[in-house]
């Protein structure tokens, strides 16, 4: 424990001499604004290691998770030169949350299962919500509370509409088996194409629409959207990569030829680890 705690007290003091009087121009530059930018774009990084790694701890996983804690760490000391909370009030803060929250661990309550360690943690939450009367995330200000607070609308677009279509789903809105999201998606897609040729605006929409009830066909199924995607975009360019080896003048090929070797490349399995641009 005293390793751990000296490491990040270690990364403490770095990021306050990088926004000390004598630190770096560009760390004294940035503002909680500027924070949600790198964050965001750190945890995704953290999400492209792990998935990468196969579920194994690498050496990449490591270091993408301590630019993950750097950003966070920096985000707190921006707060404090600020005059607001510091990274003791960020820790104080999810330590008595953890506590509050596990009962079953620091409050001698017994549990059958993970399942009613679900249930208590959401109902302790609600419990919370009441009390403090604060606006949720993804609260909605100046309206009633709503059983889809919580979800931030700064998720991205894929996982919000998951996330949101759970929330609903414990409420009892939603279909009690697949075959109504399946029903869903089709009658969603019959929408698009009735839209066509319509204008922009109501093909938006009838396309936005369509793309929710995959969303919620991914939910019904127990697939992450986003990981579904991932996957499809990581195959998409491997094949891709594939095409053009075999047809290098690209441009000049005929789209047969190009259906051709992308069969052809479909039936190669992808190399692992491969990026996505």
């Amino acid at each position: 424990m005293e390793e751990k705690v000296a490491a990040l007290q270690r990364l403490q003091e770095i990021v306050d001499v990088l926004r000390g009087p004598n630190g770096c121009p560009w760390d004294r530059a940035q503002t909680l604004t500027h924070m949600s930018r790198y964050v965001e774009e750190e945890a995704f990084e953290v999400v492209d290691a792990l998935e990468g790694s196969g579920g194994k701890p690498t050496p990449q996983l490591c270091e993408e998770l301590g630019d993950l804690l750097m950003n966070v760490l920096l985000a707190a000391k921006i707060s404090e030169d600020e005059g607001a909370f510091s990274i003791a009030d960020v820790a104080r803060g999810i330590a008595e949350k953890l506590v509050r929250r596990h009962p079953h661990v620091f409050a001698d309550r017994p549990v059958s299962g993970v399942d009613e360690v679900l249930t208590n943690w959401n109902a302790i939450k609600a419990a919370e919500k009441a009390v403090t009367g604060g606006a949720a995330a993804g609260g909605t200000a100046g309206r009633p509370p709503s059983r889809l607070d919580g979800v931030p609308r700064s998720l991205p677009p894929l996982e919000r509409a998951y996330e949101l279509g759970r929330k609903a789903a414990k409420a009892g809105f939603d279909w009690p088996d697949p075959s109504g999201a399946f029903e869903k998606v089709s009658e969603e897609l019959e929408e698009v194409r009735r839209a066509l040729p319509g204008d922009r605006s109501r093909l938006e929409g009838e396309l936005g629409d369509l793309l929710l009830a995959a969303v919620n066909l991914c939910r019904k199924l127990d697939v992450r959207p986003s990981a579904a995607l991932r996957g499809a975009l990581g195959r998409f360019c491997d094949r891709f990569r594939r095409v053009e080896e075999r047809l290098p003048e690209l441009e000049q090929a005929t789209l047969d030829e190009m259906e051709a070797v992308w069969q052809a490349a479909k039936s190669v399995p992808p190399e692992r680890g491969e990026d996505v641009p």
